[in-house]
Protein backbone atom coordinates (compact mmCIF):
# COMPACT_ATOMS: atom_id res chain seq x y z
CA UNK A 1 0.00 0.00 0.00
CA UNK A 2 1.97 3.01 -1.13
CA UNK A 3 0.76 6.55 -0.61
CA UNK A 4 0.47 6.90 -4.41
CA UNK A 5 -2.13 4.14 -4.44
CA UNK A 6 -4.42 6.07 -2.10
CA UNK A 7 -6.98 8.69 -3.18
CA UNK A 8 -6.38 12.21 -1.94
CA UNK A 9 -8.55 11.72 1.16
CA UNK A 10 -8.77 8.11 2.20
CA UNK A 11 -8.21 5.80 5.10
CA UNK A 12 -6.78 2.36 5.70
CA UNK A 13 -8.71 0.52 8.38
CA UNK A 14 -6.98 -2.18 10.38
CA UNK A 15 -10.17 -3.38 12.06
CA UNK A 16 -13.94 -3.26 11.75
CA UNK A 17 -14.29 -1.00 14.76
CA UNK A 18 -16.09 2.27 14.03
CA UNK A 19 -16.99 3.38 17.51
CA UNK A 20 -16.80 7.15 17.98
CA UNK A 21 -14.76 8.10 21.01
CA UNK A 22 -16.11 10.38 23.68
CA UNK A 23 -14.87 13.95 23.53
CA UNK A 24 -15.47 14.59 27.21
CA UNK A 25 -12.62 15.13 29.62
CA UNK A 26 -12.47 13.55 33.09
CA UNK A 27 -15.77 14.03 34.92
CA UNK A 28 -15.28 15.04 38.59
CA UNK A 29 -19.00 14.45 39.30
CA UNK A 30 -18.78 10.67 39.62
CA UNK A 31 -20.50 9.04 42.58
CA UNK A 32 -17.31 8.71 44.63
CA UNK A 33 -16.49 12.39 44.32
CA UNK A 34 -20.11 13.29 45.12
CA UNK A 35 -19.91 11.27 48.36
CA UNK A 36 -16.59 12.92 49.26
CA UNK A 37 -18.07 16.36 48.52
CA UNK A 38 -21.07 15.70 50.74
CA UNK A 39 -18.87 14.58 53.64
CA UNK A 40 -16.61 17.62 53.14
CA UNK A 41 -19.60 19.98 53.13
CA UNK A 42 -20.87 18.56 56.42
CA UNK A 43 -17.39 18.84 57.90
CA UNK A 44 -17.04 22.47 56.79
CA UNK A 45 -20.49 23.35 58.09
CA UNK A 46 -19.62 21.77 61.44
CA UNK A 47 -16.33 23.64 61.76
CA UNK A 48 -17.80 27.00 60.69
CA UNK A 49 -20.73 26.59 63.08
CA UNK A 50 -19.10 25.18 66.20
CA UNK A 51 -15.30 25.51 65.83
CA UNK A 52 -14.66 28.54 63.58
CA UNK A 53 -11.22 29.11 65.13
CA UNK A 54 -9.99 25.91 63.42
CA UNK A 55 -11.41 26.70 59.99
CA UNK A 56 -8.10 27.65 58.31
CA UNK A 57 -6.35 24.45 59.45
CA UNK A 58 -9.30 22.25 58.43
CA UNK A 59 -9.64 23.99 55.07
CA UNK A 60 -5.94 23.53 54.24
CA UNK A 61 -6.18 19.84 55.19
CA UNK A 62 -9.31 19.55 53.03
CA UNK A 63 -7.52 21.05 50.01
CA UNK A 64 -4.57 18.68 50.38
CA UNK A 65 -6.82 15.61 50.74
CA UNK A 66 -9.21 16.53 47.92
CA UNK A 67 -6.32 17.25 45.53
CA UNK A 68 -4.72 13.91 46.36
CA UNK A 69 -7.97 11.97 45.97
CA UNK A 70 -8.86 13.78 42.74
CA UNK A 71 -5.42 13.09 41.24
CA UNK A 72 -5.57 9.42 42.20
CA UNK A 73 -9.06 8.94 40.78
CA UNK A 74 -8.18 10.85 37.61
CA UNK A 75 -5.15 8.62 37.05
CA UNK A 76 -7.34 5.54 37.45
CA UNK A 77 -10.16 6.66 35.17
CA UNK A 78 -8.65 9.23 32.80
CA UNK A 79 -7.07 7.56 29.73
CA UNK A 80 -4.92 10.64 29.15
CA UNK A 81 -3.13 9.99 32.44
CA UNK A 82 -3.26 6.20 32.39
CA UNK A 83 -1.27 6.14 29.14
CA UNK A 84 1.56 8.09 30.79
CA UNK A 85 2.75 4.99 32.64
CA UNK A 86 4.03 3.64 29.31
CA UNK A 87 6.20 6.68 28.53
CA UNK A 88 9.46 5.27 29.93
CA UNK A 89 9.05 1.97 28.11
CA UNK A 90 8.22 3.68 24.80
CA UNK A 91 11.00 6.27 25.03
CA UNK A 92 13.71 3.67 25.72
CA UNK A 93 12.77 1.44 22.74
CA UNK A 94 14.55 1.63 19.35
CA UNK A 95 13.37 4.59 17.24
CA UNK A 96 11.52 3.87 14.00
CA UNK A 97 10.64 7.41 12.97
CA UNK A 98 10.96 10.94 14.33
CA UNK A 99 9.48 14.26 13.24
CA UNK A 100 10.26 17.71 14.60
CA UNK A 101 8.60 21.12 14.29
CA UNK A 102 5.80 20.42 11.82
CA UNK A 103 4.17 23.82 12.40
CA UNK A 104 4.51 24.91 8.80
CA UNK A 105 2.75 21.74 7.59
CA UNK A 106 -0.11 21.99 10.09
CA UNK A 107 -0.49 25.69 9.29
CA UNK A 108 -1.43 24.81 5.70
CA UNK A 109 -4.32 22.62 6.89
CA UNK A 110 -7.19 25.11 7.14
CA UNK A 111 -9.53 22.47 8.61
CA UNK A 112 -7.19 21.86 11.55
CA UNK A 113 -6.50 25.56 12.03
CA UNK A 114 -10.26 26.21 12.17
CA UNK A 115 -10.56 23.55 14.92
CA UNK A 116 -7.73 25.20 16.87
CA UNK A 117 -9.36 28.63 16.62
CA UNK A 118 -12.76 27.29 17.70
CA UNK A 119 -11.19 25.41 20.62
CA UNK A 120 -9.32 28.54 21.76
CA UNK A 121 -12.46 30.66 21.47
CA UNK A 122 -14.58 28.17 23.41
CA UNK A 123 -11.93 27.85 26.13
CA UNK A 124 -11.71 31.63 26.55
CA UNK A 125 -15.50 31.88 26.81
CA UNK A 126 -15.57 29.18 29.47
CA UNK A 127 -12.80 30.85 31.47
CA UNK A 128 -14.57 34.21 31.19
CA UNK A 129 -17.86 32.76 32.43
CA UNK A 130 -16.10 30.92 35.25
CA UNK A 131 -14.30 34.11 36.35
CA UNK A 132 -17.60 36.02 36.34
CA UNK A 133 -19.29 33.19 38.24
CA UNK A 134 -16.62 33.27 40.97
CA UNK A 135 -17.02 37.04 41.39
CA UNK A 136 -20.79 36.70 41.75
CA UNK A 137 -20.37 33.78 44.16
CA UNK A 138 -18.00 35.72 46.42
CA UNK A 139 -20.25 38.78 46.32
CA UNK A 140 -23.31 36.75 47.30
CA UNK A 141 -21.44 35.06 50.14
CA UNK A 142 -19.87 38.15 51.69
CA UNK A 143 -22.62 40.68 50.98
CA UNK A 144 -25.66 38.50 51.64
CA UNK A 145 -25.14 35.09 53.24
CA UNK A 146 -22.44 36.04 55.75
CA UNK A 147 -24.65 38.86 57.06
CA UNK A 148 -27.52 36.44 57.57
CA UNK A 149 -25.60 33.59 59.17
CA UNK A 150 -23.82 35.85 61.67
CA UNK A 151 -27.16 36.38 63.39
CA UNK A 152 -27.39 32.69 64.37
CA UNK A 153 -25.30 30.32 66.46
CA UNK A 154 -25.05 26.59 67.06
CA UNK A 155 -27.44 24.24 65.33
CA UNK A 156 -29.27 26.92 63.37
CA UNK A 157 -26.03 28.24 61.91
CA UNK A 158 -25.06 24.66 61.02
CA UNK A 159 -28.37 24.14 59.18
CA UNK A 160 -27.88 27.40 57.25
CA UNK A 161 -24.36 26.42 56.17
CA UNK A 162 -25.53 22.96 55.09
CA UNK A 163 -28.38 24.51 53.10
CA UNK A 164 -25.98 27.00 51.48
CA UNK A 165 -23.40 24.37 50.54
CA UNK A 166 -26.06 22.00 49.20
CA UNK A 167 -27.66 24.75 47.12
CA UNK A 168 -24.24 25.67 45.74
CA UNK A 169 -23.44 22.03 44.93
CA UNK A 170 -26.75 21.48 43.15
CA UNK A 171 -26.34 24.71 41.18
CA UNK A 172 -22.86 23.64 40.09
CA UNK A 173 -24.07 20.16 39.19
CA UNK A 174 -27.14 21.09 37.15
CA UNK A 175 -26.28 24.56 35.82
CA UNK A 176 -22.62 25.55 35.95
CA UNK A 177 -21.12 22.36 34.57
CA UNK A 178 -23.46 22.58 31.55
CA UNK A 179 -22.51 26.21 30.92
CA UNK A 180 -18.76 25.89 31.52
CA UNK A 181 -17.50 23.09 29.31
CA UNK A 182 -13.77 22.59 29.17
CA UNK A 183 -13.40 20.05 26.39
CA UNK A 184 -10.55 18.41 24.59
CA UNK A 185 -9.95 19.05 20.92
CA UNK A 186 -11.30 16.28 18.71
CA UNK A 187 -7.91 16.07 17.00
CA UNK A 188 -4.53 16.65 18.65
CA UNK A 189 -1.45 17.13 16.46
CA UNK A 190 1.89 17.13 18.30
CA UNK A 191 4.52 19.54 16.93
CA UNK A 192 7.24 16.94 17.43
CA UNK A 193 6.91 13.20 18.02
CA UNK A 194 8.70 9.89 17.89
CA UNK A 195 7.69 6.34 16.92
CA UNK A 196 9.56 3.52 18.60
CA UNK A 197 9.07 -0.24 18.67
CA UNK A 198 6.92 0.20 21.79
CA UNK A 199 4.61 3.02 20.72
CA UNK A 200 4.25 6.72 19.96
CA UNK A 201 5.02 9.71 22.16
CA UNK A 202 5.28 13.43 21.61
CA UNK A 203 8.53 15.25 22.30
CA UNK A 204 6.79 18.61 22.71
CA UNK A 205 4.42 19.81 25.44
CA UNK A 206 1.29 18.07 24.12
CA UNK A 207 1.87 15.00 26.29
CA UNK A 208 0.76 12.42 23.71
CA UNK A 209 1.53 8.81 24.67
CA UNK A 210 0.14 5.76 22.86
CA UNK A 211 1.40 2.26 23.56
CA UNK A 212 1.90 -0.15 20.67
CA UNK A 213 -0.70 -2.50 22.15
CA UNK A 214 -3.33 0.20 21.54
CA UNK A 215 -2.56 0.26 17.81
CA UNK A 216 -3.55 -3.28 16.85
CA UNK A 217 -7.24 -2.33 16.56
CA UNK A 218 -6.81 1.32 15.66
CA UNK A 219 -8.48 3.07 12.76
CA UNK A 220 -5.79 4.75 10.68
CA UNK A 221 -6.58 7.52 8.20
CA UNK A 222 -4.01 8.59 5.60
CA UNK A 223 -4.33 11.99 3.93
CA UNK A 224 -1.59 12.47 1.29
CA UNK A 225 -2.95 15.88 0.27
CA UNK A 226 -2.41 17.38 3.74
CA UNK A 227 0.50 15.09 4.59
CA UNK A 228 -0.73 13.48 7.76
CA UNK A 229 -1.72 10.14 9.27
CA UNK A 230 -4.51 10.15 11.84
CA UNK A 231 -4.93 7.48 14.51
CA UNK A 232 -8.22 6.71 16.26
CA UNK A 233 -7.41 4.16 18.95
CA UNK A 234 -10.69 2.93 20.41
CA UNK A 235 -8.99 0.51 22.79
CA UNK A 236 -6.94 3.32 24.37
CA UNK A 237 -10.20 5.29 24.92
CA UNK A 238 -8.43 8.59 24.35
CA UNK A 239 -10.88 11.49 24.01
CA UNK A 240 -9.25 12.62 20.76
CA UNK A 241 -7.72 11.38 17.53
CA UNK A 242 -3.96 11.71 17.12
CA UNK A 243 -2.89 13.44 13.91
CA UNK A 244 0.72 13.04 12.84
CA UNK A 245 1.80 15.62 10.27
CA UNK A 246 5.01 14.72 8.46
CA UNK A 247 7.46 15.71 5.75
CA UNK A 248 7.89 12.05 4.74
CA UNK A 249 4.45 10.42 4.60
CA UNK A 250 5.61 7.15 3.04
CA UNK A 251 8.31 6.57 5.68
CA UNK A 252 5.89 7.37 8.49
CA UNK A 253 3.33 4.98 7.00
CA UNK A 254 5.88 2.15 6.75
CA UNK A 255 7.05 2.79 10.33
CA UNK A 256 3.49 2.78 11.65
CA UNK A 257 2.69 -0.47 9.82
CA UNK A 258 5.81 -2.06 11.32
CA UNK A 259 4.79 -0.84 14.77
CA UNK A 260 1.35 -2.39 14.34
CA UNK A 261 2.85 -5.69 13.22
CA UNK A 262 5.11 -5.71 16.27
CA UNK A 263 2.10 -5.05 18.51
CA UNK A 264 0.28 -8.08 17.09
CA UNK A 265 3.28 -10.41 17.38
Amino acid sequence: HSSQDQPKHSYISYSNIRVSMSQQVYNPYNWKMIVISQVAMLLMATVLSFYPEYFIEVYIAYLIIIMGVSTYMAQKSNPLLSQRKYLGEIAKAPVLFEEKNIDEIAAKDEEYQAMVREFASQTMRSFGFYFLYMIVLLAVYYLVFSRIVVEYVGLMRFILYVAYFEALFLFNYFVVRNMIKFRMMEVVAPRSYRLTLKGIFSTDMSGIVLHASQLSEAKVTINPEKSYIEIDSTSAKLPFRIRLYTRDLQRLKVSLERLQKESRA
